[in-house]
């Protein structure tokens, strides 16, 4: 199975997490890069584009011309949606009829702001349903235990994508 975890970072949370699926599912690893919010200014625009959801310019950093049979795809949570970025890359698509699935990092602890949300509105963006979706919460990336939790959602993936799925 040829696969890419695709993954936007804002923090450096996200970009732990990808890179153990990656390690996990033997994967190639792809950035969605952003650069119109790393400067100073970038910050008061991110704000704005939180509040009226307007899409950034993107980049995305790949492997030139490889096919995928799946895609995994995930970014940060913000405002219990999304990362505009991660919005961005998915209603872009182009991902040549691979298979998808999506993660989100977020601190996941607020019951008024879920990140069940986010993932629900990555589902609308895209063409295509997901294998399968997790959260990894900010505790257990801190900890290290998120580890565990990607190893898990890897398996899965694997399954879903075995012949006999």
């Amino acid at each position: 199975m040829n696969s890419l975890v695709l993954y936007y970072s804002n923090t450096g949370n996200t970009q732990k997490v990808a890179q153990v699926l990656a390690t996990e599912l033997g994967a190639d690893l792809g950035e969605i890069t952003c650069d119109q919010y790393l400067s100073f200014p970038g910050r008061l625009l991110m704000a704005l584009d939180v509040f009226t959801r307007r899409r950034p310019r993107i980049d995305l950093v790949v492997k030139p011309s490889a096919q995928y049979d799946l895609v995994v795809i995930g970014g940060p949570v913000w405002a219990a949606r999304p990362s505009l970025p991660l919005a961005a890359a998915i209603e872009r698509g182009g991902f040549g009829g691979a298979a998808l699935a999506h993660f989100v990092t977020c601190s996941g602890t607020s019951p008024k702001w879920p990140p069940e949300r986010a993932i629900a509105e990555m589902e609308s963006l895209s063409d295509v349903p997901p294998l399968a979706t997790h959260i990894f919460r900010e505790a257990g990336i801190a900890s290290g235990a998120f580890r565990q939790e990607a190893a898990g959602f890897a398996a899965e993936l694997r399954a879903a994508m075995s012949p006999a799925a």
